[in-house]
């Protein structure tokens, strides 16, 4: 049985868990990401985005999403990071910048994505660094999302 400053030390061995670990690794934590406003920036969509893949939020998945987007494979794909993202942290969202990949007529940005995956379930990413380029679109006045490795 613990006495005293043993208490003491085993209390602050748990305090400290979560602050030396840097990732929440476990079960998936469902939960609802709020859409951004329409007025939001293409890397606040972004985030918006991620969060929402890491959350399994399919609702906000879909409203900060391109409509011509293939929610069967974004959702279903046995590879694809709503299947699979489980946690990740650092995640840094460079500023936006013209894409050169546009559809004539439409506006669109770029950004580059780092973040440290703590966990996946399988897939074609495995956990640790990840950097990806990511890409908005700007339609019906707000940014949309047109999914990452697209820019």
């Amino acid at each position: 049985m613990l006495r005293g400053s043993g208490i003491r030390r085993a209390l602050l061995v748990l305090a400290l868990i979560p602050v030396l670990a840097s990732c929440w690794c476990g079960q998936v934590v469902k939960r609802e990401v709020p859409v951004p406003p329409a007025s939001a920036s293409p890397e606040e969509v972004v985030r918006a985005y991620i969060d929402a893949l890491l959350g399994k939020d399919a609702e906000t998945v879909r409203a900060v999403m391109v409509p011509e987007t293939d929610f069967d494979n974004e959702f279903n794909n046995p590879i694809g990071a709503f299947r699979n993202w489980i946690s990740a942290s650092d995640i840094t969202i460079d500023e936006s910048y013209t894409s050169n990949l546009c559809p004539a007529g439409e506006k669109c940005r770029d950004m580059n994505v780092t973040m440290e995956l703590c966990e996946v379930n399988s897939g074609s990413y495995p956990d640790g660094d990840f950097a990806q380029s990511f890409g908005v679109r700007y339609v019906k006045d707000r940014w949309l999302v047109t999914g990452f490795g697209s820019g």
